[in-house]
């Protein structure tokens, strides 16, 4: 209606341009503004907002959620089995030839049957259904865990196409002056005609990639539009991932526990077994109590000396399968081998999972060395360039050299661009595999919050229960560099998460743990030198990291009171790590005996608004001071 409208306004100022008319034009086109607005798809802004609109919109997760609930009608269905029974009959009989043999031909008869032994086949039904419940209710964690991984994707995908657009244009702008002026110099006959082929050549190229890159952001556009139902008009820095595993055998242990997909498999396993009991009680005796009573007003026989019309029995039933067509020995065989099969799968999964981890693990590890590589090629190649131009003015580079350092710098650009995405989306992948990116984790869902950046004082610190944080504030503003990168000096540092520049290159004889960490006690050579009462495979609560060991000692006398009063008697520790070729310094207290008793205390001072992040003392780096007996009494 509105278009018409326009159509029909536009038809009048064609013939007849005055004042009032044109008010009408634009109050029409602001009116089908707002319109288009509101019928277009919502605007991203972070990924919470993507995950939480996936979430809500996601036909996978529903499905999960349908079947879960049908499982719990399942269970009801089962215990009914196990309840009494009442039945009703009302029998209403008109004689049609002879006569009527009483007044009223209508009878009532109610029956109640209360099962007592039914083999034990009802209990171990409802333990089965019950189980599959809870394998449906694991289920749509592994749902929700597919879904964010295809809006991780996506939404990484939009920042490196977006990227790779900016420099394909920035590349073709610049060759685009690099032939002007080699076309001047020709003109000056200071160059060739083959000089200014190769430029042209080079712009022709520049400009073919240019619209491959606009064509692979429209496609990775559509398919977060497809899997969020968000624009991606704006989309903020990825927010940084926490709580990383130290070593490959760390991830493989915590898949085969935490994994949604090996839950609700065992959890199969278990209603299988279940339903295998309950088939063999089918071939035993059942028992059940029986009353009836009736009424009737149809004339009793003489010779029954009972002419009431009412009666009743109590009495039990008992019921012995003799033969039933083999059905009840088939039933025991197919429940006997559908469990085999659970089990059989379980064994299956658990070794794809431990393989699939730790080979994640490597690939992590591996695209964040090409990170790191490439940040180091491109800025060997930007210094490269402008060696060339600079030996170009002097002769002794020619055009061709030019070229190829500006095509080495693009190469090595637009190999960053995708080493940092690739290395993000290897990260979140390897969560993933650990159980680590279901909706309460990540916290999205129904009625969920969204995550709120931490205020610029704060300690950004990771977590086992939630894996992903708002990026902390860096020096640049956050849509310049999109990918997660690590605070300032002076501010404290995310302390589960390695800086881009501090992981080492993997080397093909050993593995390279995470800048920031040492490798597992296992396999380290020479660990973390212990210090009083605290031993390497101890646990700590790591609270903040700095560029100063000064830092650490006064943010430590800051939270000391509140610390302890959550806590408890616990001792500072402050270790120092290489971060970038630059000493940074780790705040930690403990020790913990164990991780649970850990992760309780740190999950008790985040609800104080103070973040924290379990690990072991053996990854904090080398001791450099710790606190004493009267650290922590002194501020009780």
């Amino acid at each position: 209606m509105i278009k018409h409208n326009l159509f029909v306004e536009n038809r009048e100022v064609s013939v007849k341009c005055n004042r009032r008319s044109v008010r009408f034009l634009v109050t029409a086109g602001w009116l089908a503004a707002i319109f288009y607005n509101i019928e277009s798809p919502s605007k991203a802004e972070d990924l919470t907002q993507a995950l939480q609109a996936a979430y809500q919109r996601s036909e996978v997760i529903a499905n999960a959620v349908a079947e879960y609930e049908a499982d719990l009608e399942r269970v009801t269905i089962s215990r009914a089995d196990g309840l009494p029974e009442l039945n009703a009959n009302l029998n209403v009989n008109e004689a049609v030839v002879g006569p009527r043999l009483g007044p009223n031909l209508v009878s009532v008869q109610a029956e109640v049957t209360l099962p007592l032994y039914r083999g034990g086949s009802v209990k171990n039904q409802i333990k089965a259904a019950e189980a599959q419940s809870d394998a449906s209710n694991v289920g749509k964690r592994a749902a929700e865990a597919q879904v964010f991984s295809e809006v991780v994707s996506a939404y990484a995908n939009v920042i490196r196409d977006r990227q790779i657009l900016a420099l394909s244009r920035d590349n073709f702008e610049t060759l685009n002056t690099t032939l002007k002026a080699t076309r001047a110099r020709f003109q000056a006959r200071d160059l060739t005609r083959t000089d200014v082929a190769q430029a042209e050549s080079r712009v022709a190229l520049a400009y073919g990639e240019v619209q491959t890159a606009e064509a692979n952001l429209i496609e990775a556009i559509e398919e977060f539009q497809r899997v969020t139902g968000m624009q991606a008009d704006a989309l903020a820095p990825l927010p940084l991932l926490r709580n990383m595993p130290p070593d490959p055998e760390t991830a493989a242990a915590e898949a085969l526990e935490e994994n949604p997909e090996v839950l609700a498999a065992r959890a199969v396993a278990e209603s299988r077994r279940y339903e295998w009991r309950a088939a063999r009680g089918r071939a035993l005796p059942s028992v059940s109590a029986v009353a009836n009573g009736r009424y009737g007003n149809v004339a009793q026989a003489p010779l029954q000396g009972d002419t009431s019309p009412f009666g009743a029995t109590v009495g039990f039933s008992v019921n012995f399968p003799l033969f039933q067509g083999s059905r009840t020995s088939a039933g025991i065989r197919e429940a006997n081998i559908r469990e085999n099969q659970a089990v059989l799968t379980i064994r299956d999964l658990e070794r794809t999972l431990a393989a699939r981890a730790r080979s994640e693990y490597a690939n992590w590890q591996a695209t964040s060395s090409v990170v790191v590589a490439s940040e180091r090629a491109v800025a060997a190649a930007r210094s490269a360039l402008a060696g060339v131009r600079a030996e170009s003015d002097v002769g002794t580079r020619t055009i061709l050299d030019i070229l190829n350092a500006e095509q080495e710098l693009r190469n090595a650009q637009v190999q960053l661009v995708t080493a940092q995405r690739d290395s993000y989306v290897a990260a979140f992948a390897l969560l993933t595999t650990m159980g680590r990116t279901q909706a309460h984790h990540l916290g999205v869902g129904h009625g969920a919050t969204e995550l709120v950046p931490e205020p610029e004082t704060g300690i950004v610190a990771g977590s086992a229960s939630v894996p992903i944080i708002n990026a902390p504030p860096t020096a640049a503003p956050p849509i310049a560099d999109p990918w997660p990168t690590l605070a300032v000096e002076e501010m404290p540092i995310a302390a589960a998460v390695p800086s881009l520049s501090d992981v080492q290159p993997v080397r093909p004889e050993r593995q390279v743990a995470p800048a920031g960490r040492t490798p597992s006690i296992a396999s380290s050579p020479q660990p973390a030198r212990p210090i009083t009462g605290i031993e390497p495979t101890q646990w700590v609560i790591q609270l903040a990291a700095f560029s100063k060991e000064a830092s650490a000692r006064q943010h430590w006398e800051m939270v000391k009171a509140e610390t302890t009063r959550i806590v408890g008697h616990t001792l500072p520790v402050i270790t120092s790590f290489r971060s970038a070729d630059k000493e940074m310094f780790r705040l930690a207290v403990g020790p913990f005996a164990d991780f649970e008793a850990a992760e309780a205390a740190c999950h008790d001072l985040r609800l104080g608004r103070q973040n924290c992040i379990v690990r072991r003392f053996s990854t904090l780096g080398q001791p450099r001071w710790t606190g004493t007996q009267s650290d922590t009494d002194g501020a009780r």
